[in-house]
């Protein structure tokens, strides 16, 4: 006896390597809402997108980075030595000379620019009849230029920041359709994944039923009260459901593949999954008038929010490339303070031909800065230079140019507001087409149902074969499959028509721009 349970146990360890056991596939469930945030979170393409506005946003930052103030620091150390041909300077004579400069330079909005320098310079020299030595100088100076024709006003000097701000919107704006777009795909996929799950629910139940049946006619046939064709009859329907089922199984698991996709699952985990839809679809209509929905479509599509955005953009060219042609004249202003001091060397009989210092008054650079910051001279002048470039009057091709851009783009945007005129009154008729269809196949099917009661009634009164009643469960089957797919049509035209609209997010309470990175 125990050694016939050695060979038992052994026959099972062999049978199990033999035929392993294959491992359910875990089921996960997900809500429509758990599939919407999952695919706005873990989609690739997403989130390669979502880069973009960042990247555009630096854009941005660089055509604002020439606002910005420019500093100059400047160091500069001569030393030279001087031949000479004047024999009271004697055969020559060296000058050296140390100066610091400091000054800030703005560009300003309207194309201007402003400079203030502080500088300041001592010299000495070994050159004869010189009276101050060394030499102390600073200077105090405010420079201004400005164009008054061409390149003047904020609108011509920020046009690359506005066209960097344009295009970083559409950049966004390309996020957000793509979101539109993705959550669509995601909805169809899903109540499609969902209709595949009931079907295979109604063939799977009406195979159940069959092979009951099967059973009771076999019986039937065994003690005389069939006939063997009853019992082929009921084989070949058994037979027709198992292939329904068959191909509801195919039906369900492609479903299950493309979602998964969407859902960015791993595709080393993926075939031990089984995803089970958890929402059914709603019996609310919605409430909407073709009219309410082709203006929320003119606002909020991404499609004309992308060419408003591109619209704008060829304006601003056009604006830019009419102060272009205008003629050059800018405007010029300094004004500079300067002061002096130094060492003022005294010569004997005040005669600097001696070349006898007999005294010296002391002087400091700090002497020449007080009299920069005293404002004791006052230098100024102003200018106006008029330049008129030939090409500005003979050839306007740059303005022509944008001028046919803008054109072109007016152009695609009426046949963008016609396209979504077209897709709206399209996904309008597909969705009242849907809700009619709903009425009239619930309808059906509860005929069906009457019918169905009515001819299982007959049959077990033996007053009609089993082919009458296989004929009206077939056509059960398919009424029941026919009101999921009303239903399932219907959620599905009222997605299709979100997205055209561009609202499938906002109805969702989703706020696409916290996708940006």
């Amino acid at each position: 006896m125990k050694k016939h349970l050695i060979i038992f146990a052994g026959l099972i360890c062999f049978s199990l390597v033999l035929f392993p056991q294959t491992k359910e596939p875990e089921k996960i469930e997900l809500s429509l809402m758990d599939c919407v945030l999952t695919v706005l979170k873990d989609n690739l393409e997403i989130a390669v997108l979502s880069y973009e506005p960042e990247i555009a946003e630096f854009s941005i930052k660089q055509a604002k980075d020439i606002y910005w103030p420019k500093l100059n620091l400047g160091y500069s150390n001569f030393n030279y030595n001087y031949l000479t041909n004047w024999a009271v300077q004697g055969t020559n004579y060296v000058d050296r000379t140390l100066r610091y400069n400091f000054g800030v330079k703005q560009k300003i909005i309207t194309g201007g620019e402003l400079e203030i320098s502080l500088l300041t310079q001592s010299s000495d020299t070994t050159r004869a009849l010189t009276t101050i030595n060394p030499n102390y100088r600073g200077e105090l100076s405010l420079n201004f230029t400005q164009p008054i024709l061409k390149g003047f006003g904020t609108k011509v000097n920020t046009i690359d920041i506005n066209k960097a701000k344009n295009l970083r919107d559409i950049s966004v704006i390309g996020l957000k359709s793509n979101l539109v777009q993705k959550v669509y795909e995601l909805e169809e996929v899903y109540w499609n994944l969902v209709y595949s799950l009931e079907n295979l629910k109604v063939y799977e139940m009406t195979l159940n039923q069959n092979r009951e049946r099967l059973q009771q006619v076999k019986e039937a046939e065994r003690v005389g009260a069939k006939s063997s064709l009853e019992v082929l009859r009921t084989e070949t329907e058994v037979a027709n459901y198992e292939n329904s089922v068959l191909a509801g199984q195919t039906q369900v698991e492609m479903f299950q593949d493309r979602l998964k996709s969407l859902l960015n699952f791993s595709t080393e985990t993926e075939e031990l999954k089984s995803i089970i839809p958890t929402d059914m679809p709603s019996l609310e209509k919605i409430d909407i008038s073709f009219e309410e929905a082709l203006q929320t479509a003119y606002i909020e599509s991404p499609e004309m929010e992308k060419y408003m955005k591109e619209i704008k953009n060829v304006k601003l060219e056009v604006a830019f490339q009419k102060n272009q042609i205008l003629p050059q004249l800018d405007l010029s202003a300094s004004l500079w303070f300067p002061g002096q001091s130094g060492d003022i060397l005294i010569f004997k009989d005040n005669n600097p031909y001696t070349g006898i210092v007999v005294d010296k008054i002391k002087g400091s650079r700090m002497d020449s800065f007080k009299d920069v910051f005293d404002f004791k001279y006052r230098n100024w002048y102003v200018t106006l230079n008029l330049n008129i470039p030939l090409e500005s009057l003979l050839s306007r091709s740059s303005l022509a140019k944008a001028k046919l851009e803008e054109e072109k783009k007016l152009l695609e945007r009426e046949k963008i507001e016609k396209d979504i005129y077209y897709n709206v009154r399209e996904a309008f008729k597909e969705l009242n087409n849907r809700e009619k269809q709903i009425d009239t196949a619930t309808r059906y099917r509860e005929l069906t149902e009457k019918r169905m009661k009515a001819e299982e009634e007959r049959y077990n009164l033996g007053l009609v074969g089993n082919e009458w009643l296989f004929q009206y469960q077939r056509d059960l089957a398919q009424a029941k499959v026919s009101e999921i797919k009303a239903h399932i049509d219907y959620r599905i035209a009222v997605a299709k028509l979100e997205r055209i609209m561009g609202v499938n997010l906002k109805n969702k309470k989703i706020q696409y721009k916290q996708f940006v990175f």
